[in-house]
């Protein structure tokens, strides 16, 4: 009888902490999933469709259930009584006299698996401000408002303000990561190499911005691409922790966008860093970004929604001013000599080409086989090349092999891993592969190249006409100034000195 008294009370003091938990935060959570709160994981920076001077942030809160076993993960409701958002303010002292510190609140959802319950946030950084073509950075920390415990603040984090539509900028792009060994290699040699900075004089007009620092700091990326494949977290929460400790040191730092793979759950990834439906498009820089969603089938057909929007989105590029260099993403590959998923999804291939070619699209980037290619799409009908096809599934997945033979269109193919970082300028863009091959050694460029807004190409090329029209002006000049001089030789000395 005494065991059942003390048993009795153990479970009476139990439901009674059960209680005060679910009053502090609407749901049942013990102890030590509590102590997770203090500490957001899968913080991550993302573009804000159409508005340059706007930054998406997500992050989350995860508490942890010990003594179970994942199961698939379903969306919940979040705790009606927490509330969440985040402070940001630019950190140059010029900038500061034109933004205060700002503040967004937070759109909460919430998912839940037998072992993990998740508060997810998201809110959008707006009316950010930048010094024309010098690097304005702003600095940030999230809070969480808990009834009966009040709120708690992160660390602080900094991100660089994206680039005007007339500056020049740089990305970094790959796929297929993973939480392996070669996974995180990747990731920790692309967090060092894109915590290098690089200084810059700054030279404005205006002589109120001369008071800015004479030398600022910018990092040799201003956006990373990750196009599919991340964690390879299949559903399974823990493993999606672990990849967000991999990315965040950069994706906290540096807008952050990642496609879906076959390896992404689709929930999760929304939940984490690309909210529904997937693809969208947005102006960085000189560059036009166009993302797809090429893991949903019946989604990307010739009548579905997705194909529209592409043929609409790629129509309008015509009126926009000054015209972008247009890259497109998405998981899949059109063409490629890896022995990954047997050369290339055909379906995909006939229904993206002729859109990419005919609207001048310079490159598809793409993962899903494991390794680096730079091939050329061939036109169906003419057989031209004019758009390059970007294979970067290197960041950590096994290697695939390639085929014995290399076709005329794969320029280069490495099997390595690594990341490409694309340069666009006023006039090109360039692009160069940095294979990582240990810890300790720096990424090394294994293959460089130019492309142009219609293609890729190795110089500027000059229309025909041009050259010919501006041969005969040159000519007709010449022919001029022969006869003005005869005429001028032929008159005597004394005539043209009373002249």
């Amino acid at each position: 009888s005494t065991q059942s008294t003390w048993g009795t009370a153990l479970m009476w003091w139990w439901c009674v902490l059960v209680s005060a938990l679910v009053g502090c935060f609407g749901v049942p959570l013990p102890q030590d999933g509590v102590l997770h709160t203090m500490r957001p994981v899968h913080v991550n920076l993302r573009p804000v469709d159409s508005d340059a001077r706007s930054v998406a942030l997500h992050w989350s809160y995860r508490f942890a259930f010990p003594d179970s076993t994942p199961n698939a993960t379903h969306s919940v409701d979040p705790p009606a009584e927490a509330a969440a958002g985040v402070v940001y303010e630019p950190d140059d002292p010029y900038l500061q006299l034109h933004a205060v510190s700002q503040s967004a609140w937070a759109v909460l959802t919430a998912s839940q698996s037998e072992r993990d319950y998740y508060v997810h946030c998201e809110a959008v950084m707006s009316r950010l401000f930048k010094i024309q073509n010098v690097p304005s950075s702003y600095s940030y920390r999230m809070f969480l408002d808990r009834p009966n415990v009040g709120r708690v603040w992160s660390d602080s984090f900094r991100f660089f303000v994206p680039p005007s539509a007339e500056e020049s900028t740089a990305l970094v792009a790959y796929g297929d990561m993973g939480i392996w060994e070669n996974g995180v290699m990747v990731a920790q040699a692309l967090s060092t190499f894109l915590s290098r900075t690089n200084s810059s004089s700054s030279s404005s007009s205006s002589s109120s911005s001369s008071s800015s620092s004479s030398s600022v700091e910018q990092p040799p990326a201003s956006l990373v691409l990750h196009v599919g494949d991340l964690g390879y977290a299949d559903g399974d929460p823990v493993k999606w922790d672990k990849f967000a400790a991999q990315v965040n040191p950069y994706a906290s730092a540096l807008p952050y966008m990642a496609l879906p793979g076959n390896h992404d759950d689709l929930d999760g990834l929304s939940w984490r860093y690309n909210p529904r439906p997937f693809y969208r498009t947005f102006r960085w820089g000189r560059l036009r970004v166009i993302a797809l969603n090429t893991e949903e089938v019946a989604g990307l057909q010739r009548d579905s929604a997705q194909y529209q929007w592409l043929v609409d989105t790629l129509e309008s590029l015509e009126f926009e001013q000054p015209r972008p260099t247009v890259v497109v993403l998405g998981h899949k590959t059109l063409l490629t000599t890896s022995t990954g998923h047997g050369g290339g999804n055909v379906p995909l291939r006939d229904l993206l080409v002729p859109l990419l070619i005919k609207f001048k699209v310079a490159a598809y980037i793409c993962g899903d086989d494991h390794g680096y290619e730079r091939a050329l799409l061939v036109h169906p009908e003419s057989g031209t090349h004019t758009c390059l096809h970007l294979l970067v599934g290197s960041g950590g997945a096994r290697l695939d092999d390639f085929v014995p033979e290399q076709p005329s269109w794969s320029v280069f193919r490495q099997k390595s891993f690594g990341f490409l970082r694309i340069l666009s300028f006023a006039t090109h863009v360039s692009a160069e592969f940095f294979a990582v091959s240990s810890p300790d050694v720096p990424p090394t460029v294994i293959d460089s190249f130019m492309i142009s807004s219609g293609g890729p190409h190795s110089e500027v090329k000059v229309p025909v006409l041009l050259v010919v029209l501006s041969v005969l002006i040159i000519v007709s000049f010449s022919v001029y100034l022969f006869r003005a001089c005869l005429r001028l030789s032929a008159v005597p000395l004394g005539r043209r000195s009373l002249s």
